[in-house]
Formats: C-alpha cells, sequence, structure tokens
C-alpha cells in the first residue's frame, strides 16, 4: 500500500516538474515577447511624438509661408498703385508740355504784335519828327471850318492815345503769357521730380518683391524638407505599427497555447484526482490529493480601479462601440477573478508584457486626463458585474486568431 502511494506521489511529483518546465518555456517566451512589445510601444510613442512636433514646424513654417505671400500680394498691390501714378504723371507731364507749347506759341504771337504795333507808332513818330510841325499845322489849317478842324486836332490825339494803349496791351499780354510759361514750367518740372520719385519708389517695391518672392522660394523648400521629415517618421510608424501587430499576433498566440495548457493540466489534474479518491475509497484522509488554483481575487469598484480600468478600456478600444469597449473591461475583469492572473485591476492591468498601451506609456497619459465618458461607463458596468464576454484574452481580429469577434478585437 506504501509502495503504491508512493509511487503515485513520484507520478505526481515527475508531473509538476514537466509542468513547470513547460510553464517556465512558455513564460520566458511570453516575457521575451512582452518585453519586445513594451520597447516597440516606447518606440511607437517616441515616433508619434517626433512626427507630431515635425508636423507643427511644417504648420509653423507654412503660416510663415502665407504671411510672406500676404506681404507679397501688399508688395504687388503698391507696385499696381505706383505704376498706375507714373501714368497718371506721364499723362499730366504731356498735356503740361501741350500747355507750355500753345503757351509759347501765345508768347510768340503776342512779341510778333507788340512789335509790329510798335514798329507802326514808331513810323508815326518818325514821320512827325522828320516833317516838323509845320505839316500837323498845315493840315490843321487846311480845314474847312472849325469843327473840322478840332475833329482832325482830335482825331491826331486819339491816334496817339491808341498807340500808347496798345502798347500797353501787349506789353501787359506779354507779361501774362510770360508768367504762365513759367508757371506751367514750373508745374512740369514738379511732376517730373513726382515721377522720378516715383520710379524711385517702383524700383524699392520691385527689390522688396523680389525678395519675398526669394523669401517664400526659401520658405517652400524648408516646408518640402519638413514635410519630407514628417513623411519619414510616418514610415517608420507604419512599419513599427507592422512590427508591433506581429508581436501582438505572437502574444495571442502564446496567450492562447498558455490558455490550452492550463486547461490541459486542469483536466488532468482533475483526472488524477478523480483516480486517487477511487483508489482510495473508504479512507478519510485527502492528504495526498493534488492541489487546486486558487479561486482568484475580488473584484472591486472603487475610484482608482474605476479610473484605470476605463483609461485601459480607452487605449485598447476607444474607437469601438460601446460593446467592444464593454468586452475589453470584462477581460481585465475576467482575469481578477480567475486565479490565473493578479487579483486585483491594478496588478492585471499592469501585470508586465500584457497591454501594450502600459507599455509605450499612453496608458499613463489618459490616465492624468482621465477617460472618456463612453468608456468610463463600460469600465463601471464591469467592475459592477455587468461583464458581457467569459473570455481571459483578445486582440486585433486581424491577426486572424479564432474567437468571438467584435468590432475590431476577437475575444478568446
Amino acid at each position: 500500500m506504501k509502495d503504491r502511494k508512493h509511487v503515485l506521489i513520484l507520478k505526481k511529483t515527475a508531473y509538476f516538474l514537466i509542468a513547470a518546465v513547460m510553464l517556465t518555456s512558455l513564460d520566458a517566451a511570453a516575457s521575451q515577447t512582452g518585453d519586445k512589445l513594451k520597447e516597440t510601444g516606447k518606440k511607437l510613442t517616441e515616433l508619434e511624438q517626433q512626427k507630431e512636433d515635425a508636423a507643427k514646424k511644417v504648420g509653423a513654417l507654412k503660416d510663415q509661408e502665407n504671411s510672406l505671400k500676404g506681404e507679397l500680394s501688399d508688395l504687388n498691390q503698391q507696385l499696381s498703385d505706383v505704376s498706375a501714378s507714373i501714368n497718371d504723371l506721364e499723362f499730366q507731364i504731356q498735356e503740361k508740355e501741350k500747355e507750355i507749347q500753345i503757351t509759347v506759341s501765345e508768347l510768340a504771337q503776342a512779341q510778333e504784335t507788340k512789335i509790329k504795333q510798335y514798329e507802326s507808332m514808331k513810323l508815326r513818330i518818325q514821320y512827325i519828327y522828320e516833317n516838323g510841325n509845320s505839316d500837323l499845322a498845315a493840315v490843321l489849317l487846311d480845314s474847312g471850318s472849325m469843327t473840322e478842324f478840332l475833329n482832325k486836332a482830335e482825331y491826331i490825339e486819339e491816334v496817339n492815345q491808341y498807340d500808347r494803349r496798345m502798347l500797353t496791351k501787349y506789353e501787359e499780354v506779354l507779361k501774362q503769357v510770360t508768367e504762365k510759361q513759367n508757371a506751367l514750367e514750373a508745374e512740369q518740372t514738379e511732376l517730373v521730380s513726382m515721377q522720378q520719385s516715383m520710379e524711385q519708389k517702383k524700383e524699392e517695391v520691385n527689390s522688396l518683391i523680389a525678395k519675398t518672392q526669394n523669401s517664400i522660394s526659401v520658405k517652400q523648400g524648408e516646408i518640402s524638407d519638413a514635410q519630407e521629415t514628417v513623411d519619414e517618421y510616418e514610415a517608420q510608424i507604419v512599419k513599427m505599427k507592422a512590427y508591433e501587430e506581429e508581436l501582438e499576433r505572437k502574444k495571442a498566440e502564446e496567450a492562447k497555447r498558455q490558455a490550452a495548457e492550463a486547461k490541459k493540466r486542469a483536466e488532468e489534474e482533475k483526472k488524477r484526482a478523480a483516480e486517487q479518491k477511487k483508489s482510495e475509497a473508504g479512507k478519510n484522509s485527502g492528504g495526498n490529493a493534488a492541489p487546486s488554483e486558487s479561486g482568484g481575487g475580488t473584484v472591486t469598484s472603487n475610484a482608482s480601479d474605476l479610473a484605470m480600468l476605463a483609461a485601459l478600456v480607452e487605449c485598447e478600444a476607444g474607437g469601438e462601440s460601446y460593446e467592444g469597449q464593454l468586452a475589453v473591461a470584462s477581460v481585465v475583469v475576467n482575469r481578477v477573478k480567475s486565479g490565473s492572473f493578479p487579483n486585483s485591476i491594478s496588478g492585471v492591468i499592469y501585470q508586465g508584457g500584457q497591454f501594450s498601451p502600459v507599455a509605450s506609456g499612453r496608458f499613463a497619459v489618459v490616465l492624468a486626463k482621465g477617460a472618456n465618458s463612453s468608456c468610463t461607463q463600460a469600465a463601471s458596468a464591469a467592475l459592477s458585474g455587468g461583464t458581457n464576454v467569459s473570455f481571459l484574452y483578445f486582440c486585433r481580429a486581424s491577426l486572424g486568431v479564432e474567437g468571438t469577434v467584435i468590432g475590431n478585437h476577437v475575444f478568446y
């Protein structure tokens, strides 16, 4: 009887040794995958931050480019205004030139008229002096009557006065035309000066336009370089996410193997316990019965557990339906109850190599700011016993693992 007990003990010991070796191997593989996931998560966080910084730089550069384009638009408007002013001044100068030409012509005509009048007057005066007063007296004495005499004398006086008036008039006209010419020439000089000033301003604006266009070209080159950096980070992120997905798939397979092995051990243990119970029927002592797994922990629903669970749900299923969010929360609660995982919400969440957002730091960010209302509601429902799945694992549905698919996740 003792030999039989001894054999049973040896068999049980051998079983546990084999199981321990298998568990150690599986745990080591899971640990390596978890470490790689943690490293990948951190690298992804760094790349996403670098991409965000690079994208901000692109945005800042584009704002600078838009500002330069605004300046260029203003300069082009200034150039248009200056060119219009130059054209207007050119027209005014041409019109002023025409007026000056007309005035010069008027002045020449006035001068010619004055000269003619002056020459006529000189001839009359010369005649009087050359013929003496006797001729003038003879003309007057030849008058047939006093009336005729007076009329001739008055006529001679009127001719003299007319000569003086016409000479004075032409001198005044000549003065006015000369003043007009001087004024027009002064106005023309001022217009030319304004035109030269506008031409100089046009050159300055053209220089600024060329400088601004060059600055825009340089800025566009900087934007292109910065955008290339963003694209490079994006390409690295795509590759890293693909690698992360492969690690997740591997992790899911390892978890599935662990679950299958645990189930197999439980069935074998149950079978051995039944056989031992049968072989020792009638005995009251059960000291040599196989040990059983612990019954797991008690799920609490304090504020800390709720905040952590809600944050994890948002990280893992923030874009999923409420059903998918509740399913993720249910997996965490199921693990606490199972006895094969830590017996607290925080223990399950922070267990090494289990949840990528915890390893990458995304979980800490969401926990600090607080999860959204939908994820908080799902976490609260699961903590209160309203779970909607009984599974212990989940992964991306695209990994091809068999199970219950909810949204983009498969639960098993």
